[in-house]
């Protein structure tokens, strides 16, 4: 009893003299103190693997992962690429079942997660180099990359800066009219709406979109990257709510595309989220620390994501469209906040722009 006593006041003290085998999932989430890594290690290497379930593209996971093994040898990374929708279904199903293959998971259904009790918050010691505004005060997700959003994209063959939409007033002249198009998808006008709707209020907010409604926007139900490419395709002239990524990249190829933004500038995080029931805790919570450090972002910063590490510049292609450059805020758009607010966004967007 007395080394029970002992050892839960060392945790709560902030370091442990426990071994791998005597914590549970939420104590190995949350651990603290000078032990902390040879603890994980130690349990790590008991594991020998790990499953990651997610939508993040494979050919910009393997470089990350090859250096973490190169690191923890003793560590086999599984992964599962698939959408938020089908990771968020393949999660509560193993829940449900109180069976889980999952481990670390990266969607953007953190609410549903949340509200499921599917997820674990969980302390990294890389986040205290973070700013508060960019990780869930929770814990319960920590931001993988950033996606930036521009007011509008443009074809620079059709149109001139000096003439490009540069307030959301200027989306609203008539020589637009029929030539804006946006992405559909949840990313695209929902997000748009939302973001708004948080930034202005319901009443001001509806009255704009009231009246670029009668611009004709064309939506399109393709992805993101899509859309944007049949604007510099010149299908469409003006693509609003554009990733800000996808125009650094396009713009480093040589493409007719520039974009417009305004103060602040919406963001959101790709989250990092660990499972409640994962069967590698350890080797989970090693992963989620190197993810969030400097090494991994800077692989991401190269494969022309924009890094969260706020000591990782963004690469010269994209570093342009970081809000900062421009002295312009960032607004990150708040997952539970937007989930609670879709209903009525979904209803706003059907009436006027459906």
């Amino acid at each position: 009893m007395r080394k029970w006593i002992l050892s839960i006041t060392a945790l709560l003290m902030g370091f442990s003299p426990l071994s791998a085998a005597d914590l549970t999932i939420e104590q190995i989430a949350k651990l603290t103190g000078p032990d902390r890594q040879k603890i994980l290690e130690e349990g790590a290497k008991k594991e020998g693997e790990l499953l990651w379930v997610g939508s993040f593209n494979e050919d910009n996971a393997k470089p990350m992962l090859d250096l973490f093994v190169q690191r923890y040898p003793f560590i086999k990374v599984n992964r599962v690429r698939t959408d938020s929708t089908k990771a968020l279904q393949r999660v509560l199903a193993e829940f449900r079942a109180k069976s889980s293959k999952t481990d670390l998971i990266t969607s953007s259904a953190v609410v549903d997660l949340k509200k499921a009790g599917a997820i674990q918050a969980f302390k990294s010691p890389t986040l205290d180099a973070y700013p508060a505004e960019d990780y869930d005060p929770d814990g319960y997700w920590a931001p993988f990359v950033f996606y930036y959003f521009g007011l509008a994209a443009y074809n620079t063959d059709q149109v001139k800066a000096a003439m490009a939409p540069k307030t959301y007033e200027d989306l609203l002249n008539p020589q637009w009219k029929s030539h804006i198009v946006v992405n559909a998808g949840s990313s695209g006008m929902p997000f748009f709406i939302t973001f708004l709707r948080m930034q202005w209020g319901d009443a001001k907010a509806i009255s704009y979109l009231e009246k670029l409604s009668a611009q004709k926007v064309i939506g399109r139900t393709e992805s993101s990257r899509t859309v944007f490419g049949m604007m510099i395709s010149g299908e469409h002239k003006i693509m609003i709510h554009p990733f800000l990524s996808h125009v650094g990249e396009a713009a480093r190829k040589g493409a007719p595309v520039d974009v417009t933004m305004v103060n602040p500038v919406p963001y959101t995080a790709s989250p990092l989220m660990l499972n409640k029931l994962a069967p590698h805790p350890y080797a989970s919570m090693l992963l989620i620390d190197f993810l969030l450090d400097k090494d991994a972002q800077s692989i991401l910063r190269d494969a022309g994501y924009f890094p969260t590490h706020p000591d990782v510049t963004p690469a010269e292609a994209i570093a342009p469209y970081v809000p900062k450059t421009h002295g312009l805020k960032k607004f990150l758009v708040d997952e539970t906040e937007m989930a609670n607010m879709m209903p009525e966004t979904m209803a706003i967007y059907q009436r006027l722009f459906e």
